[in-house]
């Protein structure tokens, strides 16, 4: 696979824009400057360049000056966040086999790293790696990933008997990454890995979490239902909310928990697609306006002209321009 292909799917960025509004901190802002449209976190089944999740952690960890924000958000996911990845791993026997099918089945979350389960005399580990040229710094994402998969060990209950080994070397206040990597933590090792007493690999696992979370199923419900609704021009809280079976202040919430509000939504979705139907030339001005829900083509311009800094036809002359 191509260095450029690599890329992680939606869900491991799924707690991200919550923990900034949390802090006083647009989402909304941060995202589209990374290059990651929220958007782009509706579709489970899509991916996000690894790159840009990488700047994404570093920027999030900058703008809201908790250098371990990754870390804790990575506290905060439940094996269920992860889709099938997670379902597989609940579903496990045992530690040591949950263990075995997180390493086995990381493609399911990242294209181009590498999750490895050793077993040795009296331990074992869970190793994490990343393949190829990494583009951007991944020492946030590193930390977030390991902190979760650490809680794949924590399934036996036992943390005494699971530690965290970071390949990155111990700064000034990294000991505040006991908060969420336990006491048991080492820097400056030849592998990022989580290191397993052998004693626990055959402890049954219990209670993994709450069912599929209704925030991140609301949130992949609502973008599909927008991209339907925008040609009828009923792209609103009040019809998402009707097809949906609940409240319109339900989902408003449920949208807030995840990190952005429906109508951040809404313009993002409008925005993703307009570019798109521009950049294929396929659709004129006024096809575009009325497939994106808007009456007036002089209206779809303005917000063109608000989200690119210039008019569809300008955009679509640089952008060939650009790749041609």
């Amino acid at each position: 696979m191509p260095f450029d292909d690599f890329a992680h799917n939606p869900r491991t960025l799924l707690h991200i824009a919550g923990a900034l509004r949390n802090r006083g901190v647009s989402p909304l802002e941060l995202f589209r400057r990374v290059g990651v449209p929220p958007s782009a976190l509706l579709d489970a089944n899509g991916w996000v360049p690894r790159q840009l999740c990488f700047a994404l952690s570093e920027e999030a960890g900058i703008v809201s000056g908790d250098r371990f924000l990754i870390s804790k958000i990575g506290a905060s996911f439940e094996l269920v966040d992860f889709g099938p990845w997670g379902r597989t791993i609940a579903g496990a026997r045992s530690v040591g086999e949950a263990c075995a099918v997180a390493a086995n089945n990381v493609e399911l979350l990242h294209q181009g790293s590498a999750l490895r389960f050793f077993t040795f005399a009296r331990h074992a580990e869970l190793r994490f790696e990343y393949h190829g040229r990494l583009g951007a710094s991944p020492h946030q994402h590193l930390l977030g990933s390991m902190v979760f998969l650490r809680k794949i060990a924590l399934l036996a209950k036992v943390p005494e008997a699971v530690s965290v080994r970071l390949s990155i070397p111990y700064s000034h206040g990294a000991e505040c990454l006991e908060e969420t990597c336990g006491p048991r933590l080492e820097f400056g090792c030849d592998y990022d890995s989580i290191v397993i007493d052998r004693s626990i690999l055959d402890a049954s696992i219990g209670d993994v979490g709450p069912n599929p979370i209704e925030v991140a199923e609301t949130a992949e419900a609502t973008g599909a239902l927008l991209k339907r609704l925008l040609p009828y021009g009923r792209a609103n809280l009040e019809t998402v909310a009707a097809h949906l079976r609940v409240s319109a202040r339900t989902v408003q919430r449920r949208l807030r928990d995840w990190g952005f509000s429906f109508e951040e939504i809404l313009d993002d979705v409008r925005r993703t697609e307009a570019t798109r139907h521009v950049i294929s030339g396929e659709n004129s001005a006024i096809e575009i306006a009325f497939l994106l829900g808007y009456s007036d083509p002089a209206h779809f311009t303005r917000a063109f002209r608000r989200w690119t800094g210039m008019p569809p036809r300008d955009y679509a002359r640089a952008f060939r321009s650009n790749y041609s």
